[in-house]
């Protein structure tokens, strides 16, 4: 079932600055998908239209085949929950607690169980022990842990990662990622992450290439990821899996196309198992 369709959009910042051109794409409901591109490639701009923070040229953005439209933009903001690239643009509340109770009081939550919904989510991103800390003295990851509870709180049907780990250091990086691997292993939630980590994508269900506003690439990560010549046209790298496996063939060790880096590993320990 089809959850979010893009017909045709098309935005511009000025006359200067075509950002998304005539760009189509739907994303199955459960699905992990990733959009990746460089900087200026279109990608967040993407995420702000689809969510109604940006006004689009033209075409349509359609969730649960509901059109976006000013008249619909509350309902489906209700459905629709985005995490950003900086965190601290996100904090609302004096303390972690405080900042996950805030969207809950905006959608009317019972204050009789709001402490519980607090705790439930706190647990989800491993910060129940921060919930009295204030969030501006939290690791950048910790931050982002907190901006996803307190989004998660407000029972999103989607949720859309907006290069929520691009201000951050490798260790951050990997904990947010393992984050939204761990939420849609459990939840099965829609996960749409807007990102320049090839590394990412590679643990994604399905990947959208954009280069100059356009989508240049789509398919699944085994797939997009061999096409090695095309992502260096969008100034992407391959993931250091793919990498090692090239400087493994060189040395007559051959493996499967196995693009993540855990499962060139579980293949290496096979290898060296059986001599």
């Amino acid at each position: 079932m089809k959850q979010i369709e893009v017909r045709n959009l098309d935005f511009s910042y000025d006359e200067n600055t075509h950002a998304v051109k005539n760009v189509s794409f739907s994303i199955e409901k459960g699905s992990y998908t990733t959009i990746i591109g460089h900087n200026g490639s279109g990608k967040s701009t993407i995420a702000k239209l689809m969510i109604g923070l940006l006004e689009k040229n033209s075409g349509e953005v359609l969730i649960d085949g509901m059109p976006l439209t000013l008249e619909s933009l509350q309902a489906i903001r209700s459905k629709v929950g985005i995490v950003f690239q900086n965190p601290d643009n996100q904090f609302i509340g004096s303390t972690v607690r405080d900042d996950i109770a805030f969207g809950l009081e905006n959608h009317c939550v019972d204050p009789d169980k709001m402490d519980e919904i607090i705790m439930e989510f706190a647990k989800k991103v491993n910060m129940v022990e921060f919930l009295d800390s204030e969030p501006t003295k939290l690791s950048g990851g910790q931050k982002q842990r907190v901006a996803i509870a307190g989004v998660l709180a407000m029972a999103p049907e989607i949720m859309i990662f907006d290069e929520s780990t691009s201000m951050l250091d490798p260790q951050g990086k990997n904990e947010i990622n393992e984050v939204i691997r761990e939420l849609h292993a459990k939840t099965k939630m829609t996960l749409v992450s807007i990102t320049h980590d090839i590394e990412e994508v590679t643990k994604s269900d399905y990947v959208i290439v954009m280069n100059n506003g356009q989508i240049v690439m789509s398919g699944k990560p085994e797939e997009i990821m061999l096409r090695e010549k095309e992502l260096m046209k969008s100034n992407l790298d391959l993931p250091f899996s793919l990498k090692m496996m090239k400087e493994l063939e060189k040395n007559k060790i051959r493996l499967s196309k196995s693009v993540t880096i855990e499962g060139l590993v579980d293949e290496l320990c096979q290898l060296n198992s059986t001599k």
